[in-house]
């Protein structure tokens, strides 16, 4: 009977310190959830030229996008994601947004060329899927003139970001040498062209 009762308060002493290890173990991390999007009516939006597909931003709401039937939202340094823009907002970890929403300039928003085309946001859902198959922006001229408006300033921005300095400092020297052979060729001999 003794063996029996050291047996059983052995086992239930381990039982115990297992289940305290366990519970001392068990981390969790939080991610809080940002604040409800809200709208007295749905929001427009306007097309973003975002390479070959089409995302959608909410004028005038910074980080607000909607992409492939789905919503994804920049709030707190975090991403967010919805099926609605005033559904349930669930966290993403940032290598699972699409790489056209990231490509998005922050501050697109703020530049957006006036007179830019807002898109009802019931058009929006009933024909997001059709306009994306059948590039449908792509006819339009405004539309044309906004991507090669901003992919112009972003070849200019990440052209320049790639060279170090000493190589920018070479194509200015460069730039300027081929600037004063052109007068050089205009002073030679009347005719054009340069004496060698």
């Amino acid at each position: 009977m003794k063996r029996k009762t050291l047996f059983l308060a052995i086992s239930l002493s381990f039982l115990l310190c297992t289940a305290n290890a366990r519970a001392a173990v068990d981390v969790s991390i939080s991610v809080g959830v940002p604040p409800p999007v809200v709208f007295t009516a749905p929001p427009d939006v306007v097309v973003v030229p975002s390479g070959p597909a089409y995302v959608y931003l909410v004028p005038g709401r910074p980080g607000l996008y909607f992409y492939n039937n789905f919503w994804y939202r920049f709030h707190g340094g975090r991403w967010y994601w919805a099926h609605s823009y005033d559904g349930r907002w669930r966290y993403i970890e940032t290598h699972l947004v699409p790489r056209y929403i990231i490509d998005v300039p922050t501050d697109y928003w703020r530049r957006l060329p006036p007179g830019y085309n807002r898109i009802r946001y019931n058009d929006l859902h009933r024909h997001w899927y059709g306009w994306e198959k059948n590039r449908h922006w792509d006819k339009y001229d405004w539309f044309k003139r906004e991507q090669k408006r901003r992919h112009a300033a972003e070849f200019r921005r990440d052209w320049d970001r790639s060279l170090p300095d000493k190589s920018r400092e070479f194509n200015k020297d460069r730039m300027k040498q081929k600037s004063r052979g052109k007068e050089k060729r205009h002073e030679g001999d009347g005719k054009g062209r340069q004496d060698r």
